[in-house]
């Protein structure tokens, strides 16, 4: 039998050796292999905000959610000026460089547009913001998809270097009302409300006369069957005509010869030739004839020309005072501390 030189069995270890080298250079090869990529850089923080983010409030004792997930398809990396809070609310903050409606399509996708017809219907009392809207002026918005799939805001600020100062919208439901309104800080109503007017509840007035040139009077958004009452004393000239169009209608005659128009009814309570007293019920609001969601047209003509209801009737905007004004400082504090979550991310 072969002995190794000076009793060592060298063949042994060289194929050890072998064996040794060829397993560091496989262990090398794999660490590279799976070497991180590089990082996702942060975007960088735009004046317009890109995207909105919504968040679910989490069980009751689930520890809170956090952001720092690695971005995926279904986590993408989002700006830090948009946030939402536990309710749901979406934040978003843009600065104005051409129209409203192009920065919240920027801010928000295709969201935008809605987002901001809402926006608009609640300053269009102070402002045209077609045409008093400057360049360099910031919305901030908290804002969600509701369950009808229609766009909700429940706070909005616009600063206007127009107006050299802040206004804002608060979502509240004062005392004794069945729906909710927006006011501002100090207890002030942001909508006007008409004298004398053809409801008495209304969630919202979603049209005037002068927003569209086809438009001939403005609409109450209300839920089928709130009373519809005549405004003054009145006689009932005609009911239902072209009812294509205007599905159950009404039309009374007020005693200065004004005419009145009450269009898309689910009921009508008076007939032709009727005579009723002011605040008397004549109808119920519907959906009926040429209508997308269930309102209430209210037009008026004087000489057979269309006149602004507003300023047929005159217009009133209610305060809040007494208690009712605690209670509205508490919700306000609540609303700027939602809205202050998204921005102070930025």
């Amino acid at each position: 039998m072969f002995e190794p030189p000076y009793g060592k069995p060298w063949l042994l270890y060289g194929i050890l050796g072998c064996s040794l080298a060829l397993n560091l250079v496989m262990v090398l090869d794999r660490d590279e292999g799976d070497a991180p990529t590089d990082p996702v850089e942060e975007l960088a923080v735009a004046d317009v905000v890109p995207a909105t983010t919504t968040a679910t409030a989490p069980a009751a004792g689930a520890p809170a959610a956090t952001t720092d997930a690695p971005p995926t398809a279904s986590n993408p990396v989002v700006p830090r000026d948009v946030a939402a809070d536990a309710a749901g609310w979406s934040i978003a903050s843009a600065k104005v460089t051409s129209t409203l409606s192009g920065a919240f399509r920027t801010a928000v996708g295709s969201d935008g547009s809605g987002l901001s017809a809402v926006f608009s219907r609640l300053f269009v009392w102070d402002l045209d913001l077609r045409r008093d809207l400057r360049k360099g002026d910031r919305v901030e918005v908290a804002w969600r998809r509701a369950p009808d799939d229609t766009i909700e805001v429940l706070a909005a600020r616009l600063h206007s270097s127009k107006m050299g100062q802040t206004i804002a919208a608060y979502r509240w439901q004062a005392p004794g009302d069945a729906f909710t309104s927006y006011w501002q800080e100090d207890g002030t109503e942001v909508p006007y409300r008409l004298q004398n007017p053809p409801l008495r509840d209304y969630q919202q007035i979603t049209s005037l006369l002068k927003d569209r040139p086809t438009h001939q009077g403005m609409d109450f958004k209300a839920p089928v069957g709130t009373l519809v009452v005549a405004p003054f004393d009145a006689k009932v000239s005609r009911t239902n005509w072209n009812w294509k169009s205007n599905g159950n209608c009404v039309e009374l005659r007020y005693p200065d010869g004004a005419v009145a128009k009450f269009l898309h009814l689910s009921e009508n309570r008076v007939e032709p030739g009727d005579t009723v007293k002011a605040g008397a019920v004549i109808a119920l609001v519907g959906n009926t004839g040429r209508s997308t969601a269930p309102h209430l047209h209210y037009q008026v003509e004087v000489g057979g020309k269309i006149v602004d209801p507003l300023e047929y009737h005159g217009t009133i905007r209610r305060k809040v005072q007494g208690a009712s004004m605690a209670a509205l400082q508490k919700e306000v504090a609540r609303q700027d501390a939602v809205l202050g979550q998204g921005l102070a991310s930025r």
